[in-house]
């Protein structure tokens, strides 16, 4: 499977209106996922979460979402429905608790993009930490970059940074929540992590003193 980046373009959750009150991005890579929603208003976590991405069936499309991770504490995997819009887009369908609700399971609708990755290194892959302490779990797709961490529910973070080619730097997207033990590979003064190329999947690798497992490695076209 080819490295996705999507954006989400709108939420509805029946019988109201759609809208779109975040900033949505998720990462695809092999059978891994990182997502992570920035509420708009004030640049707090909305939502993040990580995980396995499970093909339930093709015809019609539908994904199961096993958790690693999860903000809201919801470790049931979800599930959607997916078809293609005339424009491209992914129209998704399916059933999970509203927080706007009470958690109240309620039907919803999404509509998804992919758009290019940030230009960069032609490889992707996605971390999770091994071992005891705070689950963390690293994302980058060319030059995009997605970091979330969470301390049994108590101590969430996530970051969010670019490759910004001209300037050949990192820069800052987001860092919201507490992020010290949350890797920032802007932090780095480096285009990315030692050895990166050569990582593959299974490997144990060292990222800043930590060790993860390599659960996805793919090359970009």
């Amino acid at each position: 499977m080819t490295p996705r980046v999507s954006i989400r373009i709108s939420l509805r959750w029946l019988p109201d209106a759609a809208s779109e009150p975040t900033d949505t991005i998720v990462f695809g890579v092999g059978a891994y996922y990182l997502d992570l929603r920035v509420l708009k208003s004030n640049n707090s976590i909305d939502w993040a979460l990580a995980g396995e991405r499970q093909v339930l069936s093709t015809d019609p499309m539908k994904v199961r979402f096993n958790k690693t991770l999860d903000s809201l504490n919801m470790t049931e995997p979800d599930e959607g429905d997916f078809t293609k819009l005339p424009n491209g887009d992914d129209f998704e369908t399916g059933r999970m608790p509203c927080p706007e609700r009470g958690m109240q399971v309620t039907e919803y609708e999404e509509i998804w993009r992919q758009i290019p990755p940030v230009p960069g290194p032609k490889w992707a892959w996605i971390l999770e930490s091994a071992g005891d302490g705070r689950k963390v779990l690293l994302g980058r797709i060319g030059g995009g970059y997605l970091a979330i961490g969470d301390k049994k529910g108590d101590s969430f973070g996530a970051r969010r940074e670019e490759w910004d080619d001209t300037k050949k730097k990192w820069e800052v997207k987001y860092k919201i929540g507490e992020v010290e033990d949350v890797p920032s590979v802007a932090d780095t003064r480096a285009e990315g992590f030692e050895g990166e190329a050569d990582w593959k999947m299974g490997d144990k690798v060292v990222v800043l003193g930590r060790e993860y497992l390599v659960r996805a490695f793919e090359l970009l076209e």
